[in-house]
């Protein structure tokens, strides 16, 4: 990528996570997006690493990897799974410590079946407890793989937290948002066609500060623009106008 995406990417990619009815389509429709060899989004309703029984999990990778993974039960090895479990911040696979000859196999198994070695795991979490992973793997060089992670960290939280959110309202169902009173108020007068600065001084608060609110909303609801967060806050029951 030559510099940061730019908001129809991202906007390009909330439309795949919400318009596409298989979640199987999704994660590859956002590899090919993200120009990365694989994703793989997993979840569980449990604390600690996901058990076969309790595993949600949509992925790329190839049906060989996935026959060998659940033949050597390699759920109990894979030290992305454990680590993302237990982290809140994303991660490198190169941060991660092989702790045992067993992970050292896992790996090596891992990259010849095109795995690798270059990999970035986002953890994500609902407001129900529902516990989740979203992770790329890549072949890029380390130079391209550090640039690449450089420019699209921030989108790839984003997308990983939507992601997340589509499949917490399919297992659990509606799972709306939080909206602080001062969120709702920079929504409500933005759909009345204030700015920035107009809202502050209504508000008596100073224009970062209607930003912030506005940036803030504007995750909470999975949108790219502060006009198409007011029309889901709106969908959603929680702004009135």
């Amino acid at each position: 990528m030559a510099g940061v995406p730019d908001e129809k990417f991202l906007s390009d990619a909330f439309s795949i996570i919400e318009s596409t009815p298989d979640m199987e389509v999704v994660v590859t429709r956002l590899r090919d997006l993200l120009k990365v060899d694989h994703v793989v989004y997993n979840s569980s309703k449990l604390a600690a690493s996901p058990s076969p029984l309790s595993h949600y999990i949509r992925l790329t990778y190839p049906a060989s990897w996935i026959k060998r993974y659940l033949q050597m039960g390699y759920i109990d090895v894979d030290p992305v799974v454990r680590e993302g479990y237990v982290r809140i911040l994303p991660f490198d696979w190169s941060d991660l410590k092989i702790k045992s000859a067993r992970e050292e196999t896992f790996w090596a198994d891992a990259l010849a079946h095109g795995i690798g070695p270059r990999g970035y795991s986002i953890p994500v979490r609902s407001k129900r407890g529902l516990r989740g992973l979203f992770s790329l793997s890549s072949t890029r060089s380390e130079n391209d793989w550090m640039n690449y992670k450089n420019v699209m960290k921030s989108t790839l939280i984003q997308i990983a937290n939507s992601v997340h959110h589509r499949v917490s309202r399919e297992l659990f169902g509606s799972d709306r948002p939080h909206l602080t009173e001062r969120e709702l108020d920079c929504l409500r007068f933005t759909a009345l066609g204030k700015d920035t600065g107009d809202i502050a001084i209504i508000l008596n608060i100073s224009p970062y500060t209607v930003r912030e609110y506005l940036k803030s909303a504007r995750y909470k609801l999975d949108s790219v623009t502060s006009a198409q967060a007011v029309n889901k806050a709106v969908g959603l029951g929680l702004l009135i106008l």
